[in-house]
């Protein structure tokens, strides 16, 4: 009995997909897993002192904070932005996603940080530079490094870390910087 056209059809079809599944998973053990994502941006001489209230003041970081679908809330912590500062990440519409910012040092040159996106998540070491221009503007750049932990995928994810963080660094800046 002969096949059927539709039948050759889909062999033929099953056929690319596989050579493309197996092509991308080739080229994913060649590229590297870790990723930066780097944003900067520069506040005027007129506006250090409220960049400097924003930076240090543990309140307003639930203020300048871009969380996307989501908000900021302090947990604990005290009146000036210091080790140990804890804050919750709360996602509208889903009660049991919480993630967590943990405050690790704060200079006046730096300010280290962890983000965890969820409780099923790696915590991600992030830095926000702070540096001040010889004109009085305030130059702040935030840097995040790692290396991701998915497995075949993370290649990718690593790839397109810096579109899907990106967005989130720079609205956080804008705001800080208003």
């Amino acid at each position: 009995m002969q096949p059927t056209q539709a039948l050759v059809s889909l062999r033929y079809v099953t056929r690319i997909a596989a050579v493309i599944i197996l092509v991308a998973v080739a080229v994913g053990f060649f590229l590297p897993s870790d990723y930066r994502i780097e944003r900067s941006a520069v506040a005027q001489s007129a506006q250090y002192d409220l960049v400097q209230e924003r930076l240090l003041n543990p309140e307003a970081w639930t203020d300048w904070m871009y969380i996307e679908s989501g908000k900021l809330v302090q947990q604990d912590g005290g009146d000036t932005l210091q080790e140990g500062n804890r804050y919750l990440i709360q996602y509208e519409g889903e009660a049991t996603k919480q993630g967590s910012i943990v405050i690790d040092s704060v200079t006046m040159e730096a300010i280290t940080f962890t983000v965890q996106p969820n409780q099923k998540t790696q915590p991600i070491p992030n830095t926000l530079y702070i540096d001040v221009t010889e004109d009085g503007r305030t130059h702040l750049q935030w840097v995040i490094e790692g290396e991701l932990d998915a497995g075949f995928l993370s290649p990718y994810l690593a790839f397109l870390a810096n579109r899907i963080a990106g967005g989130n660094i720079e609205k956080s800046l804008s705001n800080l910087t208003q």
